[in-house]
């Protein structure tokens, strides 16, 4: 739990008005009865405070919800804090400005509930847990793939021993050439904005991994490259002039764009191609209107689109990571083998968009060592990231639940810390051609009481 206050009712101010931060914290804080599906947890907490760079966004987001809400803009965030005395700032900004907000709200003894990935490389780490190690505030880390019902079951398998002591993992995620390109249509390919996609969406992989083995990561070995995108992309249209293609002719000649979107094509509902849109169709005047348009080919592009990594951990266990930003389904395939057994499974995580029949259950299969196999079937899951939302909103403003805490589901900001570090270390890896301590990344922080 966070340090300061009462569990409930909290008052939150929300820093970023992003997609994210308006579907996951804006709606349900202030439950607008038009988006059940959000939940409602306005009996819990009370957003107070709205801060954004994009002033207009902000306004035109209180407008259309018809609620006196402050809004704050640039160089406004300690006037929000001195005029609503919030108890939580949530953090749901660009992922590289994650640390200077983070450490302007713990400066003013705030608590802080901050978007995955915590900051975007272990230099903002190291400034962040020292800033909480100096405040009274603390940081929650919202790190939702742990309440996927599915996640879940496989943590309490591991936690009542079913595998015994883990000698390894091996974990295979792929993103299918919807989302995966998404990515390369947004600041997301820049790394000094998201630190590359092993810490944009590695954050996911590596707390999850970390979270089942509860241990500590210690070495990192990678092999990363960019297979798909960028200006070397095997798909990139040409045209016959060699002239650079405008905005409309690399969408209509795009591989990524006809699949999903060429004449008879059914437009996928969850859109991360191009802009992606919040529910409320708010504009963005200040992060995209008059710059030229994002290229998923554009040379610019500094990021990787594939990873096989090994990852050496402090009890003993390691792991085998591999990551594909062009696959032809989106999921994992992961086993787990250990002294008591194996835990096996295939987690299709958008069925809708899969070129083949999935089922809707979920299915883990467990071979004790010395056992038949057995089949744990779960019904399909409820609500957004495999039915992580609603159970991850609840843990937040209602308080964690027996379950929850059972399993150590909360995140700190140093299990969002090593995230990074892997993240992190993998891309360096990968670049230098050499292994990389994590220890040599967090320095102090290295070595946790």
């Amino acid at each position: 739990m966070l340090k300061n206050g009462p569990p409930q009712p909290r008052r939150y101010v929300l820093c970023g008005l992003s997609n994210r931060g308006i579907g996951s914290y804006a709606v349900p804080l202030l439950g607008l009865k038009q988006y059940p599906e959000r939940g409602d947890f306005s009996a819990h907490g009370q957003l107070v405070g709205v801060y954004d760079l994009d002033r207009q966004r902000a306004e035109s987001f209180v407008r259309l919800i018809g609620k006196d809400l402050p809004v704050f803009g640039p160089g406004g965030f300690d006037q929000m804090i001195d005029r609503t005395r919030p108890d939580v700032v949530v953090v749901a900004t660009p992922d590289g400005t994650h640390a200077e907000y983070i450490v302007a709200a713990l400066e003013r003894g705030v608590d802080v509930l901050t978007e995955k990935p915590i900051v975007t490389d272990t230099r903002q780490a190291r400034q962040v847990l020292d800033a909480e190690a100096a405040s009274s505030a603390s940081i929650r880390v919202a790190h939702n793939y742990r309440y996927s019902p599915l996640n879940a079951a496989i943590k309490q398998m591991i936690v009542e021993g079913k595998v015994g002591r883990i000698a390894n993992i091996n974990f295979e995620f792929n993103i299918d050439t919807y989302h995966g390109s998404s990515y390369f249509w947004r600041w997301n390919r820049d790394r000094a904005l998201s630190g590359g996609l092993s810490i944009t969406k590695g954050c996911h992989h590596f707390d999850l991994l970390n979270w089942w083995l509860d241990d500590l990561p210690q070495t990192v070995f990678a092999f990363g490259a960019r297979r798909y995108y960028g200006p070397d992309s095997p798909f990139k249209p040409a045209a016959p002039d060699d002239r650079r293609l405008d905005a409309d002719e690399q969408k209509r000649l795009c591989p990524y764009r006809r699949q999903w979107f060429g004449p008879g094509k059914l437009r996928p509902e969850d859109d991360h191609v191009g802009r992606a849109e919040d529910i409320f169709k708010l504009p963005y005047g200040e992060q995209y209107d008059n710059k030229p348009p994002m290229y998923i080919y554009d040379e610019q592009i500094d990021i990787e689109d594939t990873y096989s990594t090994v990852i050496g951990y402090r009890g003993g266990a390691s792991v085998t990571y591999a990551a594909n930003f062009s696959a032809t389904w989106e999921g994992y395939n992961l086993s787990i083998n250990g002294t008591g057994g194996r835990i096996e499974c295939r987690h299709f995580t958008t069925p809708s968009r899969c070129p083949f029949p999935v089922e809707e259950h979920e299915t883990i299969y467990y071979t004790p060592l010395f056992g038949e196999r057995q089949t744990h079937t779960l019904p399909p899951p409820e609500g957004g990231h495999g039915g992580a939302d609603p159970l991850l909103k609840a843990d937040l403003f209602i308080g964690p639940s027996e379950r929850s805490r059972s399993l150590n589901q909360a995140a700190t900001s140093l299990e969002g810390v090593y995230a990074v570090a892997v993240g992190e270390a993998v891309w360096r890896s990968a670049e230098s051609g050499e292994p990389v301590r994590i220890a040599d990344l967090l320095g102090a922080w290295a070595e946790p009481t």
